[in-house]
């Protein structure tokens, strides 16, 4: 926990779901990007199948429809590539206890261990390094800080946005607050 900021791997996840609730909904979607010295240098995208008919409203907003995900591998089969990927790395997700809620019940769903990786919440980041901002979800963040969305509410979007907005906050931290390693970054969040 004591790594210098430069040496830590952080994994910005976002996923696509059928609801709001692990328990009885999915992933539809699953993007991984990883992070390193304010790089993003590895990524893994997976359209999955929740093994359940997607609701009209999520389709609306995602455009992950049932006929996408029909051929997608299960939460059981995706689970092992997501924690292959994952590792002993810092999750990292905006908004995260949503990500990290049904990350665990997908790794679950494949008789996997669930992820005890420390966990940094760009949302709670942004509270504390934009606390005028009236909004701190995704999308009026990223407008504020000038990085633009191509896909939002898909996970390869988000994903990629939500690093950019690691990388920038990462950097704010270290050249504002002095904050050089991952115990500084977990006790200012």
């Amino acid at each position: 926990m004591n790594m210098p900021l430069h040496a830590a791997t952080f994994v910005v996840v976002d996923v696509e779901t059928t609801g709001m609730s692990p328990r009885e909904g999915g992933i539809t979607e699953i993007a991984m990007i990883k992070v390193r010295n304010g790089l993003i240098f590895d990524e893994f995208v997976s359209l999955v199948n929740p093994e359940m008919s997607i609701p009209y409203n999520i389709t609306l907003l995602t455009g992950i429809d049932d006929e996408m995900i029909a051929g997608a591998p299960t939460s059981a089969e995706v689970a092992p590539l997501i924690s292959e990927f994952l590792g002993d790395d810092i999750f990292t997700a905006h908004n995260a206890p949503f990500d990290r809620g049904f990350v665990n019940a997908t790794l679950s769903r494949g008789n996997l261990q669930v992820m005890n990786n420390l966990v940094v919440c760009t949302c709670k980041l942004a509270r504390r390094l934009m606390p005028r901002l009236p909004s701190k979800s995704l999308g009026p963040l990223a407008q504020a800080m000038g990085i633009r969305n191509h896909q939002r509410h898909r996970a390869a979007g988000d994903a990629y946005t939500t690093a950019q907005v690691l990388i920038k906050f990462l950097d704010k931290l270290e050249s504002e607050f002095d904050v050089t390693d991952v115990a500084g970054v977990m006790k200012f969040q």
